[in-house]
């Protein structure tokens, strides 16, 4: 899908959103505490701002030209890696996800490490009614072993983590 295509697929869904072109690939990345990329170039953002805290939805596309192509959705700094997703079946994934995380039904879980701001862990969960779908148990045992008290290995070796639980809604930052 291009620009002109994904920006059409947000107006009718009604959903308000920002342009932005970001002058380097590497540095946005960088900036998220991402692995280093040699990818120098621009390209285009269009941000749907969450109002509720700075967890956004953003769509990211493959360069700054007029046209771009559509390359990957993200929550906050979850990465759905949708670049292999075909044209045919993209415009109802996209609608259905943003309405998912925007009616508060996808719940993110990133980890980072607190001294390097480096991310090495990060899920994805969802609150539907379709039991084979559901996935709230699992987020609740990954959410009860975070909160859990650190243990004596990770004690001794001093390391901090920072974990950053939300949904469209709700924000929590837990530091252990």
């Amino acid at each position: 899908m291009k620009l002109t295509d994904i920006k059409k697929l947000l107006d009718e869904n009604g959903y308000t959103y920002t342009e932005i072109t970001v002058s380097s690939r590497a540095e946005f990345y960088r900036q998220k505490g991402f692995k280093p990329t040699d990818d120098t170039g621009a390209f285009i953002l269009l941000s749907v701002n969450n109002p509720n805290h700075d967890k956004n939805i953003e769509l990211i596309f493959t360069d700054a030209s007029e046209e771009p192509e559509f390359y990957d959705l993200e929550f906050g700094n979850f990465w759905y890696e949708m670049f292999g997703c075909r044209d045919e079946e993209l415009p109802v994934y996209l609608s259905e996800e943003m309405k998912r995380i925007i009616q508060g039904e996808a719940y993110i879980i990133e980890a980072t490490d607190a001294k390097t701001g480096r991310w090495f862990f990060d899920a994805i969960y969802y609150d539907l009614p379709d039991e084979d779908l559901n996935s709230m148990d699992e987020f609740h045992r990954t959410l009860s072993k975070i909160r859990a008290p650190k243990s004596l290995w990770r004690k001794l070796t001093g390391r901090t983590d920072v974990y950053e639980i939300f949904n469209w809604t709700n924000y929590e930052r837990i530091v252990k």
